[in-house]
């Protein structure tokens, strides 16, 4: 079958290549298993070279030969090294990076095949080939071995043959989108970034997918990719430019992320223009206070410091990571959708620093069906094009859209450059209709909305939460964002909604690593079993919270008469605690008030008011002490749909600090004494159905 038949292409394929000509390639040939040890900007740039389609086999397998005999493996290092020393002289295939020591006077390539950083080079050759400076640079390198002339640095750099097109004219680029429609450029700009269009007919998912491409046009924009995996999170940025450099997991120093006290070199913030934190939540920091605190100054004003040295660098940053899902959702056990990252991330200043959230959720699986087959630019000119459009500011234009007010500072300038982004890709030429640019708006809107929930899910003294919105602004479809805290309530809660007798919930804080993350429920069941006596506790506890249930119920056999409690209820029957559900194991002092509650409800057969919940420490004369984390505590009950909540007294000055809407919410009981709670939530047996009870 010829690829290039007329008869196979379709119209977009042929206006595509008729007008731009040698800088398009045919994708499906560019899918050759003889060329997955080298990037695709590389094979691209082989296949637009020297494949032409009256003789497209016959040049493709030069190419695969090529290849096969001049791009090393790992294990022929030292073979590499052998015919280098006995033959003076070597010609093969790789990435080449120089440097330039200006204490020794010197310049030098780092050449990997043998594993060598000091390989001599000439001005001439640097002068020639400036993006090995910038970078580095893939192409076709001539070593030789000259030991007469530096025994010390044996070889030499003698020739390099870069794989890269000339640059752009982005004027001529720019003139072209004009003689396509918006839908054709983007399935051109899909077809580009190495994804077949017609595989991804939703236009939502188009958007997305490009999305992921405003890093290489925006300077210094920050997002986060978390999804499932096999949905090419780095799949894209990875092979799309030698400019983006990928952090696989493991540990990132200070030295190699901004700059090596020791050799002087600056580190990769300052030499790519995109940096991918790929499998995040596997990435370690040394030195991990400083470390972050560089990179938190760096991801807000684009300037890092390290010893006496201070540098300016407009490179992106992405947090790309795995995170489990159910549907087409989250899995609803993550309490935020930053809870898949390492522990010393979840941090507010440097979340709040995200520009915005892709929801990798939405993005599908990639299959053989997914990879681009048609007509789309040569990757290396299309990664050329994009790292051009760094230069242009499209911002001003999102000026454009009437915000509501309430936006902070940071909110306008993530939206401002996620949306500059996006109009770069689809709209190059500035020409974009307002529906058009509302689109881009809302996309926009949504991402930072993203990380702005999960700010106040967080961190909710501090983050207020609101809606990034403008005027005419379309609806936002994306199902994970709730514009009405209503949606998150759960419609089957039976405790926002019956009396049940021994069933009560507490409020906690929830830990991982020492780390506040977020506020959650502790679900409490109290019952009484007749024929025995004593204390049970079941279900999810360690010691500390056993702990406190036996506390509690000293508690109560203390302060009995008070609480309305018949002694001969002690002498005839056990008291079983299940925790059916509770944020952590420390958490147990804070669940006090709830466990007396929940004792005294058991024993006295009265049930509980529904929406109700309570968090306090209760000493041993029934007195309620203040608590942490009221703000995290009083969250969590107001989206679960709790609408009276019981706290110490000494957290009433906590309250203030709250987002309105939240207190709007809830109605908040302070209180001294466990006496206080009994009253106001205990109601009479003859109010219960029996069927509710948690004795039967």
């Amino acid at each position: 079958m010829n690829l290039f038949d007329e008869s196979l292409l379709s119209d977009l394929d042929k206006k595509v290549r008729t007008i731009f000509g040698e800088h398009v390639v045919l994708k499906s040939l560019c899918q050759e298993a003889a060329f997955h040890r080298i990037p695709r900007f590389v094979t691209e740039y082989l296949i637009a070279k020297y494949v032409k389609p009256e003789s497209w086999q016959a040049d493709l397998e030069k190419i695969r030969t090529r290849v096969k005999e001049t791009l090393p493996s790992t294990e022929q290092r030292e073979l590499l090294k052998h015919q280098l020393w006995k033959n003076g002289e070597i010609t093969l295939i790789d990435f080449v990076e120089t440097r330039v020591d200006l204490r020794n006077q010197q310049r030098w390539a780092r050449i990997p095949a043998i594993h060598d950083d000091r390989v001599r080079v000439s001005e001439g050759l640097i002068e020639q080939h400036t993006g090995t400076l910038l970078g580095g640079m893939w192409g076709t390198v001539k070593l030789r071995f000259r030991p007469e002339v530096d025994a010390d640095a044996p070889v030499e750099l003698a020739g390099f043959t870069p794989f890269q097109i000339g640059p752009p004219d982005m004027k001529e680029w720019k003139a072209k989108r004009a003689e396509f429609t918006t839908d054709e450029w983007t399935a051109l700009m899909l077809n580009s970034s190495g994804y077949e269009a017609s595989a991804f007919p939703c236009r939502r998912v188009r958007l997305l997918l490009l999305a992921r491409l405003i890093p290489l046009v925006e300077r210094n924009v920050n997002l986060v990719e978390l999804g499932p995996r096999q949905t090419g999170k780095t799949f894209l940025l990875r092979n799309i430019s030698p400019r983006v450099f990928v952090v696989s997991g493991g540990k990132t120093t200070p030295s190699n992320l901004f700059f090596h006290l020791g050799t002087k070199a600056i580190g990769i913030l300052g030499t790519r223009k995109v940096v991918v934190f790929d499998e995040i939540a596997h990435t370690s920091f040394q030195d991990e206070n400083a470390t972050l605190s560089i990179l938190k100054d760096y991801m807000e004003s684009g300037h890092f410091s390290r010893g006496t040295k201070t540098f300016t660098s407009d490179a992106s940053l992405v947090l790309a990571g795995n995170l489990d899902v159910e549907g087409d959702r989250p899995h609803p056990r993550y309490r935020h959708l930053f809870e898949a990252l390492p522990s010393e991330l979840i941090d507010s200043a440097f979340l709040d620093r995200l520009h915005g959230y892709l929801p990798g959720w939405e993005f599908p699986k990639i299959t053989p069906s997914s990879l681009a087959k048609g007509f789309g630019f040569v990757t290396d000119y299309f990664g050329e094009v994009l790292s051009r459009l760094r230069d242009e500011d499209f911002q001003p234009m999102m000026r454009r859209l009437h915000f509501e007010k309430g936006m902070t500072r940071r909110d306008q300038v993530a939206v401002e450059r996620i949306g500059s982004g996006l109009l770069k890709l689809l709209y190059p030429d500035g020409r974009v209709t307002e529906p058009e640019l509302a689109e881009i708006g809302a996309l926009a809107c949504e991402m930072r909305q993203r990380v702005h929930h999960q700010l106040c899910d967080i961190a909710p003294g501090e983050f207020k939460r609101k809606i990034l919105r403008f005027e005419g602004m379309p609806p936002c479809t994306a199902m994970d964002i709730a514009l009405d805290e209503s949606a998150d309530i759960p419609a089957d809660d039976p405790l926002n909604r019956d009396e049940i007798v021994g069933a009560v919930t507490g409020l906690g804080v929830v830990y991982r690593d020492n780390v506040a993350i977020g506020g959650d429920l502790t679900l409490v069941q109290v019952a009484t079993i007749n024929g025995a006596t004593g204390l049970e506790v079941t279900g999810l506890h360690g010691q500390v919270l056993r702990d406190s249930v036996q506390t509690a119920y000293n508690i109560v056999r203390r302060n009995a008469v008070a609480f309305g409690v018949s002694e001969k209820r002690f002498r005839e029957q056990k008291v079983a605690v299940h925790l059916v559900r509770i944020a952590t194991p420390k958490d147990g002092p804070s669940a006090g008030l709830a466990f007396v509650v929940g004792i005294v409800s058991a024993l006295t057969g009265k049930p509980i008011k529904p929406a109700c919940a309570m968090t306090g420490e209760v000493t041993l004369f029934g007195e309620v002490k203040g608590v942490g984390g009221i703000d995290r505590k009083l969250h969590a009950a107001a989206k679960k749909g709790r609408k009276e909540v019981f706290i110490p007294a000494e957290n009433g000055k906590d309250v203030a600090q709250l987002d309105p809407e939240i207190l709007g919410m809830l109605t908040i009981h302070p209180v001294h004494t466990v006496q206080d709670v009994l009253a106001k939530v205990l109601l009479e047996p003859a109010q219960l159905d029996p069927s509710h009870s948690v004795e039967e």
